[in-house]
């Protein structure tokens, strides 16, 4: 009987989870659509783990990322945000197989404004002229 209770107890906590990180996932996605995006895709929560030595002690840590990928002008950039804390950054450029991050991580960019950004002179992560086309 504890077995059972305990076995439901875990899957409980399992499925809650799931759904408090589909939740921030989908509310990334809509803060994006609200931004001018029509179509991020792929949204998904990637954890990162920090361990630190503080004397005799270890503190461990850890900090969610979302992240989702945004189709616009041919090229494929990743959006990423913080789980807890507002607004979100231009992360990453999806091209040939490569994933160069971008310069300076522009912070909380509309639709227009990365249009803008793409089509300026500033720096861009290596690849970007094999994926950008400005009529798409």
């Amino acid at each position: 009987m504890q077995r059972t209770v305990a076995t439901i107890l875990v899957l409980l906590g399992a499925a809650a989870a799931l759904a408090g990180c589909s939740s921030n996932e989908s509310k990334f996605v809509s803060e994006l659509k609200a931004a001018g995006f029509p179509n991020p895709t792929g949204a998904h929560t990637e954890t990162e783990k920090k361990t630190k030595k503080v004397g005799t002690r270890t503190i461990k840590s850890s900090e969610k990322t979302l992240e989702a990928m945004v189709r616009l002008n041919g090229c494929d950039l990743e959006f990423a945000k913080s789980v807890g804390k507002p607004g979100y950054w231009l992360d990453e450029l999806h091209v040939n197989g490569q994933e160069p991050d971008w310069p300076g991580y522009p912070e909380n960019l509309r639709r227009d404004q990365v249009v803008a950004l793409l089509a300026s002179s500033s720096a861009k992560p290596t690849g970007f002229s094999d994926c950008y086309r400005p009529t798409q």
